[in-house]
């Protein structure tokens, strides 16, 4: 398979082999595996592999433009240009392997507005990042409230400041973005 010849030939900490399908490669580096995953050739098995694999180990995902939030949705730690050089690609599989996020500098704005981009844990007040925990706890306005001793008013207040900020139209869709900006711990 050329994409492993590739990335051996790139890094010699790495061991790579093919796994179940040509879809999937799973990179050992020291102690942890990544699964690499090429969404484009099959998108719906792809996308069914990271939903898989996700929980067990760090799955970088090599993608067409079209395809980033779907593959962040399905729960990949990363996703690069599937046309990345083998170079890049290795520096990605390491980046996971340190327990990094990583996205191709082209498709930042894909998942990350402009107005949050990176620096998102800059946007958010410090009261903002209180209120986002809670919402990352499951909690309602009036649950937030309460424990924030503020008015159910002020914490739909909130919750609406971060939605717009964080780029996001439901509660939930603000939490995984501002978990994998590392906003927020989940």
């Amino acid at each position: 398979m050329p994409l492993i010849e590739a990335l051996s030939a790139s890094s010699d900490q790495m061991i790579l082999s093919p796994v179940e399908t040509n879809l999937e490669i799973s990179a050992r580096v020291t102690q942890a595996d990544v699964i690499v995953v090429d969404v484009a050739g099959d998108p719906a098995h792809g996308l069914e592999s990271i939903r898989t694999l996700q929980l067990r180990r760090p799955v970088l995902a090599l993608v067409a433009r079209d395809q980033v939030q779907d593959v962040l949705a399905a729960g990949a730690s990363g996703a690069i240009d599937r046309r990345a050089p083998p170079e890049a690609m290795a520096a990605a599989i390491s980046a996971l392997n340190e327990g990094l996020t990583v996205l191709d500098k082209s498709y930042v704005e894909l998942v990350a507005p402009h107005s949050t981009r990176v620096h998102g844990e800059n946007v958010l007040t410090a009261r903002e990042r209180e209120v986002l925990a809670l919402l990352a706890d499951g909690l309602s306005n009036k649950e937030i409230a309460a424990r924030l001793e503020i008015s159910e008013h002020t914490a739909k207040f909130h919750v609406n400041s971060i939605l717009q900020k964080m780029g996001a139209q439901k509660r939930v869709e603000a939490v995984v973005r501002a978990a994998k900006l590392g906003i927020i711990d989940l």
